[in-house]
Order: C-alpha cells, then sequence, then structure tokens
C-alpha cells in the first residue's frame, strides 16, 4: 500500500476509533453515518481488488448498506500524465466547482452512466449523460430560439374569472390595456435596471406564440376569443381598477404579444409595484422574458433569481432562469437550473431536451479540444 493511502488512512483513524470507525462523516453539507473504510487497489485485470478494510466491512450484500468511494488524486507524476477516471466520484481536485453544484456523495452502483466533460458532476440522480452514439441520434434543440414563459395567474390559486368580465358581450371599440407610464420609482420598480429605465428604447421583437395563451385566459367557462376581444376586456376592468396587479399582469402579457416592450414593463412595474410579496414572481418571469429577449441578460438574470428566492417550488421559475443562462453561453450553469427544474416537475420536457442538447454540445466541444 503506498504512503499516500496509509497517510490517508491514518488521517480516518484519527478521526474515528479503530475499532469501530463509527460516526458521522460530514462533508459539502452532507452528514452521513459512517461505519467502516475499505481501501481499494487496482486489480489484476483492469478492475479494482479489495484491499485492507477498517470497521465493520461484513455487510456488503445488504441493501441497507451503501459503499461510498472516494478517488484520491496523486502528484507524483508530471501534469498531463495522469489518466482520470470519470464517472459517479468525487476527486480533490474538484473541490471548487463541487460546491458551486452543491456536491453531495454519489453511491457506486453496478452501471455508471455516461460520464460528462472532465470537472462535470451530475446533479440530477435520473439523467445520466448521453453518450456520443445518443447524441448523434438527438434531435437537438435550437438552443439560440428564445423560449418564452409565463406563470398563470392560478397557480396562485386567483381565478382570473373573478378579475376579468369573459360572459358580456362587447358593444364597444376595440380598446387595448394602457398602464401608467409616469408610475413614480419605488423599491419595487426596479428601475435601478438598465432595461426597466431604459425600456423606451428596448429592442424587443415580441413573443407572438403566446397568442394562444392569452386567448385561453377563461376558457374553462368561456369560449376562446381573439386577441382584440381579450385586450377589450382586459383594458375595460383596467381602466377601473389601476391598482390591480393582477390586471397590471395580464395587460403586460398582452403587450408581450404585441411586441411593445415599453408599455409591457409600464404594466410590469405597475404590478410590481402593487403585488404582494408572495405574488411578485408573476410580474417577475414576464420582465425576466423580456429582458432576456432584448438581450439584456444579467438584468434577466437578477429578474428571474428575485423569481426563484419569492417561489422556489415553481418549476417555470427555474426554467426560465436555465433560458436566460444558455443565452449568455453559461451552460454549466444552465443546466443546474434545468435539472432543478426536473426535481419539481419531472415531466417537464422542454428542460429534459435542453439539458440533453448542452450536454451533447459540451461534450462535442470538449472533443474538439482534444489533441
Amino acid at each position: 500500500m503506498s504512503e499516500e493511502i496509509l497517510a490517508l488512512v491514518d488521517e480516518f483513524q484519527q478521526a474515528w476509533p479503530l475499532e469501530g470507525f463509527g460516526g458521522p462523516l460530514e462533508m459539502k453539507g452532507r452528514r452521513l453515518d459512517l461505519q467502516g473504510i475499505r481501501v481499494l487497489k487496482k486489480g489484476p485485470q483492469d478492475g479494482m481488488a479489495k484491499s485492507s478494510c477498517y470497521g465493520d466491512c461484513r455487510s456488503e450484500d445488504d441493501e441497507a448498506t451503501e459503499w461510498i468511494t472516494f478517488q484520491v488524486k496523486r502528484v507524483k507524476k508530471p501534469k498531463g500524465e495522469h489518466k482520470k477516471t470519470p464517472g459517479k466520484k468525487i476527486e480533490s481536485n474538484q473541490a471548487e466547482n463541487a460546491h458551486r453544484y452543491q456536491a453531495n456523495l454519489e453511491i457506486t452502483g453496478p452501471k455508471v452512466a455516461s460520464p460528462g466533460p472532465q470537472g462535470k458532476k451530475r446533479d440530477y440522480q435520473s439523467l445520466g449523460w448521453p453518450s456520443p452514439d445518443e447524441c448523434v441520434k438527438l434531435r437537438w434543440v435550437e438552443l439560440t430560439a428564445i423560449v418564452s414563459t409565463w406563470l398563470a395567474v392560478s397557480s396562485k390559486n386567483i381565478d382570473i374569472t373573478e378579475h376579468i368580465d369573459f360572459a358580456t358581450p362587447i358593444q364597444q371599440p376595440a380598446m387595448e390595456p394602457v398602464c401608467n407610464g409616469n408610475l413614480p420609482t419605488s423599491m419595487h420598480t426596479l428601475d435601478h435596471l438598465h432595461g426597466v429605465s431604459n425600456r423606451a428604447s428596448l429592442h424587443y421583437t415580441g413573443e407572438s406564440q403566446l397568442t394562444e395563451v392569452l386567448q385561453n385566459l377563461g376558457k374553462n367557462q368561456y369560449p376562446q376569443q381573439s386577441l382584440e376581444q381579450i385586450g377589450t376586456r382586459i383594458a375595460k376592468v383596467l381602466e377601473k381598477n389601476q391598482t390591480s396587479w393582477v390586471l397590471s399582469s395580464m395587460a403586460a402579457l398582452y403587450w408581450r404579444v404585441k411586441g411593445q416592450g415599453k408599455k409591457a414593463i409600464d404594466c410590469l412595474r405597475q404590478a410590481l409595484h402593487y403585488a404582494p410579496h408572495q405574488m411578485k414572481d408573476v410580474p417577475l418571469i414576464s420582465l425576466a422574458n423580456i429582458l432576456h429577449n432584448a438581450k439584456l441578460w444579467n438584468d434577466a438574470v437578477i429578474v428571474a433569481t428575485m423569481a426563484v428566492e419569492i417561489a422556489p417550488h415553481f418549476a417555470v421559475n427555474h426554467f426560465t432562469l436555465g433560458n436566460v443562462y444558455v443565452a449568455m453561453e453559461e451552460f454549466e450553469k444552465a443546466l443546474v437550473w434545468y435539472e432543478s427544474t426536473l426535481k419539481l416537475q419531472p415531466e417537464f420536457v422542454p428542460a429534459k431536451n435542453r439539458i440533453q442538447t448542452i450536454q451533447c454540445h459540451l461534450m462535442l466541444k470538449k472533443g474538439r479540444r482534444s489533441p
């Protein structure tokens, strides 16, 4: 056994009694009940052979027993001569990256998923990295395409039909919902952000893909209506109640479809000013989408992060933040947020597709850099 391994064992002996090695082990915020330590060495074939064991190592076939593998980096050889083994192991040279991903100790198993680029750690247990062959067959998502998201007020247990009259026939000419563009600055209106304070000069292309969402408001009780009809209905009630954050948020959705960034942000400032704290993620997600569309990504990250902090249990908030990081080409950060999206909503297919596309992109990029 090498001196390095013996030194590692000595460290464990100092931390736990030699006769049992029982007790808690804390690492990266994870607390485990340590019962025994097994030192492994390379086997005669390319596997791992058992060597010395300290503590209770008898229950290896017990279903309640989990063996955790530590991989120790040796530094005897010059840099570049090491052959690093990817997989479900934590290496000492991954500490900084592991902290960023809130790493935990993974349990070794009979089958290791295809590894990602060296130094990357799978954060979502049920989704491994695709193999190169799978990447060839995979239908890649167009990551540069803007994906519009919005948070329905129904997610806050609000019935939109109690705020907008969908039943009464419209007798008057079409109207558009206009919010107060001169609402004074407050701590809630986010005027310190460049995209908000300079909303009149935004390069915003609009989000016509949200048309159907807007037309289907109240669809459970009333038939689908045209965009002009919905806009008129919102305008009629907003004209009488400018302090309703629900109506202001719906008006902003209308202007997102129409491609009027300045008018949309006017309404979102109004919604943010009047909305209770626990409701602010509804207008924040809309604002994050507008800033993302306008390529003001730093502003979009700030706003989407605020939405996640207010309502971390909504998958769409995590997904929206992941989309912004993709636009910034911060793919590792995007993976974290797409994976947390799936933890909240495992069937969220757009997040799954984007994870696989990013993973294949990263592996292809790494392959091109290899000599």
